[in-house]
């Protein structure tokens, strides 16, 4: 570097500007960690640059969508599986009434177990999760059931909420990321509600024959609550998947992005320790140059 600084002052001048431009960008680069900070560094690199965050940002954001939705699929899955108990203990309660042992007093105390089981599962039916009822469909600021105790079914449905959420994985594969409350326990197949309402009123009036009939409906109700939650299972391992490939995803495109964006710090420490020693060449070689210029000055 000190061949290439001239003793005359405009050349040495000049010389010396861009040895410090050069320090400068090294520095930047190196307390970046990039090798583009600008668009005049490397114009060629600033579309890729930009084509590559934009797709990072894009997928980071299906990704935070997925961790949500599988928040609360799982929420969703644990709120069956309660219900299946529930369920469990309704069948067992309705086999109870069923009997020809069990009398009048016997069925009104089951009863109102039954009923205590019920809303228990209209609490189910409004399970929350973020503040958003995860079975509400597209009305999921509004609780899909209340429970009332009267006919026809014990229950007042809040609405009929449509269901048109979709979720979309980084792939651009679509799916329905959840059921509505009336799908799982008001079907046209069969209501959970109505199972749980009829059972109450046969052994309250100790009607052992429509205790039977409603131990059947409860039964299929169970039956309705399996489906759901292997719904809910693919539902999960959709999303599980959905996930895994958007991190992959997120990691390649990472990589590219770093090998046109990124420095190379090692390299860069070369160059500043060659800059830096260069320049206190260059000031020391201005220094010894000024102080024979004032010599002969001295001298004539």
């Amino acid at each position: 570097m000190i061949s290439g600084i001239q003793a005359n002052t405009g050349s040495f001048l000049a010389s010396l500007s861009n040895l410090e431009n050069r320090l400068s960008q090294v520095n930047q680069q190196m307390s970046s960690g990039y090798r583009v900070n600008q668009a005049s560094d490397d114009p060629t690199a600033i579309q890729p640059i930009v084509a590559y965050q934009g797709r990072i940002d894009y997928i980071n954001q299906i990704k935070s969508n997925l961790t949500q939705a599988q928040t609360a699929a799982q929420t969703a899955d644990s709120a069956l599986q309660q219900a299946s108990t529930l369920m469990d203990q309704l069948v067992t309660l309705a086999t109870q009434g069923a009997s020809s042992t069990s009398d009048a007093s016997t069925r009104s105390n089951l009863a109102q177990k039954v009923q205590a089981i019920q809303q228990q599962l209209v609490a189910i039916a409004n399970t929350t999760s973020n503040g958003q009822y995860i079975f509400g469909g597209d009305s999921a600021t509004t609780a899909p059931y209340t429970y009332t105790g009267t006919g026809p079914n014990g229950v007042t449905q809040n609405g009929t909420p449509t269901n048109t959420q979709i979720l979309r994985d980084s792939d651009g594969n679509e799916i329905t990321p959840s059921l509505t409350a009336q799908q799982i326990f008001d079907s046209s197949n069969g209501s959970i509600f109505q199972a749980a309402y009829d059972l109450s009123s046969a052994l309250l009036a100790n009607n052992q024959t429509g205790i039977q009939t409603a131990l059947t409906e409860v039964q299929t109700g169970s039956q309705q609550l399996t489906a759901a939650s292997v719904s809910y299972g693919n539902i999960e391992t959709w999303i599980t998947n959905g996930i895994s490939t958007a991190t992959s995803h997120v990691n390649n495109l990472t990589q590219a992005l770093s090998a046109v964006r990124d420095a190379d710090l090692p390299t860069l420490a070369t160059e500043l320790t060659t800059d830096q020693t260069a320049m206190q060449a260059a000031i020391a070689a201005d220094g010894s140059l000024n102080n024979m210029k004032s010599l002969f000055d001295y001298m004539g």
